[in-house]
């Protein structure tokens, strides 16, 4: 595993950049959540930052921040613009879960770019069966060596600012015939790394991105689908056997899911505590008899902004102990099926909260809050993609509940 040993005073600048960064999206984000495209001036604004680089061990020339010190500085950044924040949790993602499989040769090359200001992206999913099917696209083999890539991935996040990329694909015979037995699949399927380098119409060699990203809510992420036709990825650029390898490292994605919704969470907790602390209703008849209704003064509302600062809370306390039970080593004490659905449980926590708060939070502001382009219309949009990034809350429980029956029946 990676050695990310920043101490937390170390960490301290860091922060203080994050929430540079953080105010510069918060004023960005409700452009582009309006025009439905990627924040293009977070890029230079992000790259600047060096915040990047954050999880580079030192060993590679980085700070070495380990997975808690970047679950800090995703949620900061998510509390200013959580849509741009997403898009950047993917360079997060795949430095923790593409530097954990890489050799130490790959890492020095890899992360030495990622020093130099360079982004990485990941599209895994395929628009049959997510992120747990095993994969259609195809890596043929080259009589040269190497392979060349064909299919399609639909969750392209970060591709218009990355020029690394990731992704999975399943090895074929020399004809581009695919396994014939399921167990044959997944032991082809292999995570490859590469150079993304398209020009200014998503173009490049063998790889483009076709701009199909129209979706309910997180509009400035910017989620492209990724062609793969004939890209060439060569024998240095293969990682590791994908399944064995991504289910040991897949906490650098749910908790980092996991610390995009604790930043909702936060947003929410402030907005509506500004708006509601100042409004006035003016005179009520009907369930509240008064001359001047102070919202304040009305007990739903102070139960309910009660209620959002203690899920905030909860949440914050979920996800850091899940963090360090991590860096403890605590991990090691579950179950070995048991444990990327464990480690998921914080994700699939603030989910259930940050949905709760999104939707209580447009009944307490009331109907101006269901207008189109306000800050509770947009939260309340961009929440629902919690339910989706895996594992959702279905899936760990059917993880959790088959390995228990399964254990029980052996008994």
């Amino acid at each position: 595993m990676l050695e990310q040993d920043m101490t937390d005073e170390e960490f301290e600048p860091y922060f203080a950049k994050a929430q540079e960064v953080s105010q510069f999206f918060r004023e960005i984000g409700p452009k582009y959540d309006q025009e439905n495209t990627f924040a293009y001036p977070s890029i230079e604004a992000f790259k600047k930052s060096g915040l990047g680089a954050l999880p580079v061990p030192r060993a590679f020339g980085g700070p070495g921040g380990n997975i808690l010190h970047v679950s800090k500085v995703v949620t900061e950044l998510s509390r200013g613009d959580s849509a741009i924040t997403l898009a950047y949790n993917m360079h997060y993602i795949m430095l923790g879960i593409a530097g954990n499989l890489m050799s130490e040769e790959q890492n020095k090359y890899w992360m030495g770019r990622v020093i130099d200001g360079e982004l990485i992206f990941g599209p895994f999913s395929e628009q049959r069966a997510g992120f747990s099917g095993l994969a259609d696209m195809k890596a043929v083999p080259q009589p040269g060596g190497g392979w060349r890539l064909y299919g399609k991935k639909t969750w392209g996040t970060l591709c218009e600012a990355a020029s690394i990329i990731t992704t999975n694909a399943t090895e074929t015979d020399a004809n581009g015939n695919l396994p014939e037995t399921f167990e044959e699949r997944v032991a082809a399927e292999k995570l490859f790394i590469g150079d993304f380098t398209v020009d200014e119409n998503g173009a490049g060699d063998g790889i483009r991105i076709e701009k199909t990203w129209d979706a309910l809510g997180m509009h400035a992420t910017g989620t492209q689908t990724i062609v793969f036709d004939g890209y060439f990825v060569p024998e240095d650029g293969f990682v590791s056997v994908w399944r064995a390898g991504a289910f040991g490292t897949l906490e650098w994605a749910s908790l980092m899911f996991a610390s995009i919704y604790l930043g909702m969470q936060q947003r929410i907790l402030e907005e509506a505590t500004n708006a509601l602390a100042k409004k006035h209703l003016g005179a009520t008849f009907g369930a509240i008899v008064a001359e001047d209704t102070a919202v304040k003064d009305v007990g739903h509302i102070v139960d309910g902004i009660g209620d959002f600062a203690s899920r905030v809370e909860w949440s914050r306390r979920v996800l850091h102990r899940t963090c360090e039970d991590l860096l403890e080593g605590r991990d090691k004490e579950w179950p070995a099926e048991l444990r990327f659905p464990y480690l998921g449980l914080a994700k699939t926590f603030i989910a259930d909260n940050v949905l709760h708060m999104s939707r209580h939070a447009m009944s307490m502001i009331g109907g101006s809050a269901f207008r189109k382009g306000t800050i509770f219309e947009r939260l309340y949009r961009d929440s629902a993609a919690s339910m989706f990034q895996p594992l959702n809350a279905d899936q760990t429980r059917t993880y959790v509940g088959q390995y228990l029956l399964e254990q029980a029946a052996a008994k």
